[in-house]
């Protein structure tokens, strides 16, 4: 696994296959009969350089589509050594299966580009299937095809004809205490295992497409994760406004001031400066999303934050932070410019 490590470097990777091991078999039991059945597998792949060492992408996964592996569609485990993160997500098998005459090679990229088609098919003709897998991408899922970031509305399109190596993957880092939580993964794979349902078994019927609901604990995980990515947004606006005072060269005690982090009563999160010095209330929205996808422009504003507006509609600014887990960027919006619409309502009794 490791080609120029120290030993401790060597047992720490040994320990990690039969971890992830652990993983695919907890869970090919827990959603087997929902999306199933799956097969399992545990490997290590190509080398990494990082500081001398070269350290193997330690992967495992269930599998399901195609008695190889490399030819099917999985959910996959794979340690990043790069980013210091677990890859967890939907793969097409790579393809790239060894020990294969050609004419068997045809065969199965036909089948599983099969499976590709079945899963657009899915994705397209299911409100119910569409609906959610959109959601991914809130949850900061990535989505790759053909070797390039893809956005979620062209990703399903592209796997019609290229589908191998074709991923949807989220990146989950460590936290505080150098830990991945069991409970962070079960909520991640929970989001993205439904995709299976759409990937039919060899030699067996075609099976109803299954969206399974969230437990309380996932639920309170999801709560978690949307936090989290508000968060990053705002401490991201917050080193923005510091760059800009001290550009502007105003220096003023508790400006900015991340109001965010003592209540939710304020209607807005950061409190800064404008460039003539006034009072500028800024509401942050963050999303995983990048700024291109069609799916950004859209987010939550409570009653408070409107009503805060209304009070305030000439310092009152929405910042909208986009992509804020990779490149994050931000546009300034007025929310006298925007179209808002009800969504629910408040019931008293």
């Amino acid at each position: 696994m490791l080609s120029s490590a120290t030993q401790a470097e060597k047992n720490h990777l040994d320990n990690i296959l039969p971890k992830l091991k652990t993983l695919t078999e907890y869970f090919s039991e827990k959603y087997n009969l929902a999306y199933g059945p799956f097969e399992i597998s545990v490997t290590s792949g190509n080398a990494i350089a990082m500081g001398g060492t070269k350290f193997k992408r330690v992967w495992a996964g269930l599998f399901k589509g195609a008695p190889n592996k490399q030819y099917a569609a999985q959910i996959s485990f794979v340690m990043n050594p790069r980013d210091i993160c677990l890859d967890v997500g939907f793969y097409f098998g790579g393809a790239a299966g060894r020990s294969i005459n050609a004419t068997e090679r045809r065969e199965l990229e036909a089948q599983l580009n099969s499976l590709g088609i079945s899963l657009s098919d899915a994705i397209i003709g299911n409100p119910d299937i569409q609906t959610k897998y959109n959601s991914l991408f809130d949850y900061g899922f990535k989505a790759h095809s053909n070797g390039s970031p893809a956005s979620s509305e062209v990703w399903y399109n592209e796997i019609r004809t290229v589908t191998k190596s074709a991923h949807i993957i989220a990146k989950i880092t460590p936290n505080d205490f150098g830990i991945i939580e069991n409970s962070t993964i079960d909520f991640f794979v929970s989001q993205v295992i439904f995709l299976m349902s759409a990937i039919p078994a060899p030699n067996t019927q075609p099976t109803p497409i299954v969206i399974k609901p969230m437990t309380p604990e996932q639920r309170a995980k999801q709560a978690e994760r949307f936090a989290q990515i508000g968060l990053k947004g705002e401490l991201y606006i917050m080193e923005n406004e510091r760059t800009k005072l001290r550009e502007l060269g105003i220096s003023r005690t508790n400006y900015p001031r991340h109001v965010a982090s003592e209540s939710n009563n304020f209607g807005y999160d950061v409190k800064s400066l404008d460039e003539n010095g006034n009072d500028l209330l800024i509401e942050v929205k963050t999303t995983t999303r990048t700024r291109e996808d069609l799916f950004s422009r859209s987010f939550f504003i409570s009653n408070n934050e409107l009503s805060v507006f209304k009070d305030n509609t000439q310092n009152y600014k929405i910042y909208r932070v986009y992509d804020v887990e990779n490149a994050p960027s931000f546009e300034i919006l007025e929310l006298d410019k925007l179209t808002t619409k009800a969504d629910g309502y408040i019931v008293e009794y």
